[in-house]
């Protein structure tokens, strides 16, 4: 302990503190005048105030920004909440559009055909070899569905049902090569079939093999089933035609069909159970 009170920084630190104890001192007898001492202290002191006390705003200015991001971030999530739920809403809006769309088609076609009967169907998978577009729906013998329904959306012609199990049924695309289907061309009334190609299907078409060279289909024409068929009713819509070509191995003409549904976008369905 004596030692310490020998050191040159215990000397210093005992003298600034009588300077300061005599400032103060001095400060009360001249009641309020500031002494050269006082005056002196108050040197040394001030910017130890100042520094104090631009420490204690840059706090002030770190908490507050702290704050104000915590604010920020808080205003942000909500922002994002509620555009997540608009999201839902637009989501929910168009499948209640396509339902509706898919309805409107559906009345239409049922005040055509009174007599027949439909089950709506929702898609539930795909093809499981990935090929021609194949899919499979919610409904199966359970609600009346049989091997050999035809699946439509609107009057637009989608395809067959290929399997059935108690709750759900496998269907194959008109853009499968083992199904075919008796057409006709609404403006010539020219009769043919439809079919494809592993080649056609890829690129989302098929074809009506075996017409005369002197057919008068052309593009834009609009192909139907035909009343000829077993499988399908009249009047439904398979596609329409894109070109018509020349088979020189066959002498006879091959017409290009798009078909008139859009398999991309398909998500309900009706299966016409009785007809």
């Amino acid at each position: 302990m004596k030692r310490f009170t020998k050191t040159v920084a215990f000397k210093t630190f005992a003298a600034v503190m009588a300077m300061l104890v005599a400032g103060a001192g001095l400060s009360l007898v001249s009641r309020g005048k500031a002494s050269p001492v006082v005056s002196a202290v108050g040197w040394i002191v001030s910017p130890l105030q100042t520094v104090c006390s631009s420490v204690a705003n840059g706090f002030a200015d770190f908490f507050s920004f702290f704050r104000s991001s915590a604010v920020l971030q808080a205003e942000l999530n909500k922002k994002e909440a509620e555009l997540n739920a608009y999201r839902e809403r637009l989501v929910d809006y168009d499948k209640t559009r396509q339902k509706l769309e898919l309805y409107e088609q559906f009345l239409e076609l049922k005040k055509e055909n009174p007599q027949h009967q439909f089950e709506e169907a929702s898609i539930i998978g795909g093809d499981p070899a990935g090929q021609f577009g194949g899919f499979t729906l919610n409904r199966g013998s359970v609600s009346g569905v049989s091997v050999n329904d035809p699946v439509l959306v609107g009057k637009n012609l989608v395809g067959i049902v290929a399997a059935v199990t108690a709750t759900s049924c496998q269907v194959k695309t008109i853009l499968n090569p083992d199904v075919h289907v008796i057409v006709y061309e609404t403006a010539t009334g020219e009769i043919g079939y439809t079919e494809t190609t592993p080649a056609l299907a890829q690129q989302g078409l098929l074809s009506i093999p075996e017409l005369l060279r002197s057919s008068a289909i052309s593009g834009g024409g609009q192909i139907c089933t035909s009343s000829e068929g077993t499988f399908y009713p009249a009047d439904l819509i398979v596609g329409t035609v894109q070109e018509v070509r020349m088979d020189d191995q066959s002498l006879s003409a091959v017409a290009i069909l798009k078909p008139a549904a859009n398999f991309e976008s398909l998500r309900d369905v009706f299966v016409l159970t009785s007809f």
